[in-house]
């Protein structure tokens, strides 16, 4: 497992928000009892697994480059990012905006409460392939159950499909596409 590292714009970073800046967005919030009596290494695990399932994901803008601590190496992570904006904030090199720094604490949490088995097991089924056929190129997804998310197309990464809170929180800086269009809201009838 690589080493933790939060360098905003590094050749090498592993997360896009420090510990003391996820202990930060929890500080008073009603989620902070979960999240404080964590240890280093297990906030650290899971700010890595946050970002690592934010990388999934399409973002407006460019991404910076060089890296910020080797201008002969690309920033490993998507952001910081420039060229966008997303309600009236400007998408900066030397900068995350809001959304990004809660999107990767609140889900940091998320996945440390709730973790992924490998495969994506944890993730469930809504939304996902539920019979391919090769013949005639058929394909059947799960339907959405009652309750869940009506936000998230089928096709949408599976980390959208079991926390759609991202689809609004990251709004305007996702970019999320699914065969060259945006993601699409799925309407109930």
């Amino acid at each position: 497992m690589p080493a933790f590292n939060a360098t905003l714009g590094g050749s090498a970073a592993t997360s896009y928000i420090s510990v003391s800046k996820a202990d930060d967005y929890y500080a008073g919030n009603l989620l902070e009892q979960y999240w404080t009596p964590l240890t280093q290494a297990e906030k650290e695990a899971a700010l890595m697994a946050a970002t690592s399932s934010l990388e999934v994901l399409t973002y407006a803008g460019d991404r910076c480059t060089p890296s910020s601590d080797d201008p002969l190496l690309e920033q490993a992570l998507q952001w910081p990012r420039s060229g966008a904006t997303c309600r009236g904030v400007t998408a900066a090199c030397d900068l995350l905006p809001p959304a990004i720094v809660e999107a990767t604490a609140w889900l940091a949490l998320q996945l440390h409460t709730s973790p992924p088995a490998p495969g994506g097991g944890a993730i469930g089924t809504t939304g996902s392939i539920k019979k391919q056929k090769l013949g005639d190129l058929e394909q059947e997804f799960y339907d959405v159950k009652e309750g869940q998310s009506t936000k998230v197309d089928a096709n949408a990464p599976l980390i959208l499909q079991r926390y759609p809170y991202l689809v609004d929180l990251l709004g305007c800086w996702s970019n999320t596409s699914v065969g060259g269009s945006r993601l699409l809201l799925r309407v109930r009838s």
